[in-house]
């Protein structure tokens, strides 16, 4: 059964085109991913299937239900995350901003409760309940804000950048529960926007690849990257000297060449991949290499849609 499905939705902000004929169906259970540069027209999708924005023209359905003309019912099957959130009582816990938005779902009192310390168990927040969110990180609040999503028990779970300002542990961290808890064990279907290499390729079954509000190519990302022929190079920049690890990550298959930047930073070039493997952190760890930064590099991905939109 399908979760989601999308006929010629087109939508327009004045004189401006945020999406145009897009058609799209995501299976119930899919971890699907809308890759796209800024401004693609990966948030207007959200907003619209959420119930946020009437489209222009087209229809899209959630579970079965029209977005426009079943919004009310839409809503109660659906959590909805935004990066950088900043919708919480800043001065209340997490713990009592969870209980209180589990009310607004009308859950009732002691059901609240019980969610609520459900929630935090799952997200790591236990330690921290009882604080202000005030004082939480960025990697903190935004657990909990995936917490909050989930309160009325979801079966479609909107993602919009998720893990957006967070360091790479928080990150990581982040992707490995959304997956496994969300799909692995609740089956539960989750529409996820990203402009991160990484990040679709390590949780995405399949990917739609939007530009300029075109839905330009759907597949499995790996498969859509390999079609383009598109190499994906990697910065990475660490605490001491780089030059110790250049030897050995460049013996790993994944990788294709290593080339030293400074004594600190260095670009790695993958081979049929977009996402360093399980071998590049085992490496780096092996050596005792801190990670201050790691990323695709920007022009990389700007080349990878190129390749891919012109197939």
């Amino acid at each position: 059964m399908s979760a989601i499905t999308i006929s010629n939705l087109t939508h327009s902000y004045r004189s401006h085109l945020a999406l145009r004929d897009v058609t799209l169906t995501i299976e119930s259970g899919e971890f699907f991913g809308l890759f796209g540069p800024n401004g693609a027209g990966k948030t207007t999708l959200i907003r619209i299937l959420s119930t946020l924005v009437i489209p222009s023209s087209g229809t899209a359905r959630v579970c079965d239900l029209d977005v426009v003309r079943d919004a009310d019912k839409v809503r109660s099957l659906i959590g909805l995350v935004f990066s950088n959130e900043n919708s919480f009582y800043g001065r209340l816990s997490g713990r009592q901003n969870l209980e209180f938005f589990a009310a607004l779902q009308n859950l009732g009192w002691e059901q609240s409760r019980r969610r609520a310390a459900d929630l935090l168990a799952l997200f790591d927040l236990v330690g921290a309940a009882d604080f202000a969110v005030q004082s939480y990180s960025t990697g903190m609040r935004q657990r909990l804000n995936v917490a909050r999503a989930l309160l009325h028990d979801p079966k479609v779970i909107f993602l919009d950048e998720p893990t957006k300002g967070m360091d790479i542990l928080a990150a990581e961290s982040l992707r490995t529960l959304l997956r496994k808890e969300l799909v692995e064990r609740q089956h539960k279907t989750v529409l996820l926007t990203t402009h991160d290499l990484q990040e679709m390729e390590l949780l995405c079954d399949r990917v739609g690849i939007l530009d300029h509000g075109q839905l330009r190519a759907v597949g499995v990302p790996a498969a859509l990257i390999r079609e383009a022929n598109q190499s994906v190079v990697y910065r990475l920049e660490i605490v001491g000297e780089a030059s110790r690890i250049v030897q050995p990550l460049s013996e790993l298959a994944s990788v294709q060449s290593v080339t030293l930047i400074s004594s600190s930073i260095l670009d790695l070039v993958l081979k049929d991949s977009i996402a360093l493997d399980a071998e590049v952190w085992k490496v780096l760890a092996t050596h005792d290499v801190k990670v201050k930064r790691c990323a695709p590099k920007e022009e990389g991905l700007v080349n990878v849609l190129k390749r891919v939109v012109s197939q």
